[in-house]
């Protein structure tokens, strides 16, 4: 049987978590490069203090900071937007990880979006 071309394949989605180190310099490549897998479909995350290493211009996809995380909710009933993430991303990357951010996930500390 021929395979229906029509048939929309599903996007895999990957979340990308950006912290404050050097090495966030190169998001915007990491971004770009990501794109270029056909069927791939990226969101960023970034920490306050990555936001210092690149230009949110140069990222072509929706970018999330601490700040849209308040924005969102105002109610009881309304979206919480770390959880309508873990819910879209089929795979998340944190890239780069600063000690700090690993420090935060391995004592289970949660003061920011990512």
């Amino acid at each position: 049987a021929e395979k229906n071309s029509a048939v929309p394949q599903k996007k895999f989605h990957v979340l990308v978590g950006v912290t404050g180190s050097v090495a966030a310099l190169k998001l915007p490549l990491l971004v770009v490069e990501l794109l270029k897998i056909p069927g791939l479909e990226v969101k960023v995350v970034t920490t306050e203090r990555a936001k210092h290493f690149y230009n949110a211009q140069e990222i072509p996809v929706t970018l999330y900071s601490d700040e849209d995380e308040w924005q969102l909710w105002k109610g009881r009933s309304d979206p919480v937007l770390h959880i309508e993430l873990r819910r879209w991303a089929d795979l998340m990357v944190v890239a780069p990880l600063d000690a700090n951010t690993l420090a935060k996930i391995a004592n289970g500390i949660c003061d920011n979006l990512l």
